[in-house]
């Protein structure tokens, strides 16, 4: 009878780990690791957060923007998309995003340390959003996409080069090129007045405009409301215009 019972709780164990296996639940009984994968977790959901309020804040709604936006991230990878549209097809991607896990001892101390990539699916619409986090990561190679130039720490070295170059369209177009920016970043220059106009354009809400005069050189970033969908242009006559320098109502 004492034989009996065993074969049979040994039997029901088998079936626990079988199922759990089946269910991919076995990685959360092994408890060294899961404390360090719960904390790499939780670490990417963090991030997948700032690429949901992104595609938010900058209204978008088309496939290609969102696999854009969302690569822009150094951690994150597009790894499948499907549909065209928010509204009308829906979207639904497939990222991989390197969280940091860190499991901590009883005393504060580091018992284990390591990054590892956890896959998420978001579902845009149509009707609703739905987000599932820490799924099983398809074999699927990244999306290749070409990552944005960047104007951040230049707007010293771009407002004493205007400065030296004073309100001359050739000297002000030589200065601009001595400074070495990212080819990928477009630059416009337009004289009018006595006055030059510059406008250098990163990506959709990375913009410097500047306008050089006879008393100096002056610096304006449009805030991100401002370079939205029709309202402000990133460009030179910008620059030169009405609502240079102004804060948005």
């Amino acid at each position: 009878m004492v034989t009996t019972r065993r074969r049979w709780v040994f039997g029901a164990v088998a079936l626990l780990v079988v199922a759990l296996l089946g269910a991919g639940l076995w990685r959360h009984v092994d408890s060294p690791q899961s404390k360090t994968h719960d904390s790499a977790v939780a670490d990417a959901a963090k991030k997948v957060d700032q690429v949901l309020f992104e595609f938010e804040y900058d209204h978008l709604y088309q496939a290609y923007k969102y696999v854009h936006s969302a690569s822009q991230h150094p951690d994150v990878a597009v790894l499948t998309v499907s549909g065209e549209t928010h509204w009308q097809t829906g979207v639904t991607m497939v990222l991989r995003v390197l969280g940091h896990g860190v499991e901590i001892g009883a005393d504060g101390s580091v018992i284990d340390e390591r990054d590892e990539p956890i896959c998420f699916r978001l579902q845009l619409g149509p009707h609703d959003d739905r987000r599932d986090d820490d799924i099983e990561c398809p074999a699927d190679d990244p999306l290749q996409v070409v990552q944005d130039p960047s104007l951040s720490g230049v707007d010293e070295r771009v407002k004493s080069a205007l400065q030296a170059a004073g309100p001359d369209e050739s000297a002000v177009r030589a200065a601009i090129a001595d400074l070495g920016l990212d080819p990928a970043i477009a630059q416009e220059v337009t004289a009018q007045g006595g006055r030059v106009g510059v406008a250098l354009r990163a990506a959709q809400y990375d913009c410097i405009l500047a306008r050089v005069t006879t008393k100096g050189a002056e610096l304006w970033r449009p805030s991100h409301t401002q370079l939205a969908p029709g309202e402000l242009r990133c460009a030179a006559p910008t620059a030169l215009g009405s609502n240079f320098g102004k804060s948005p109502h």
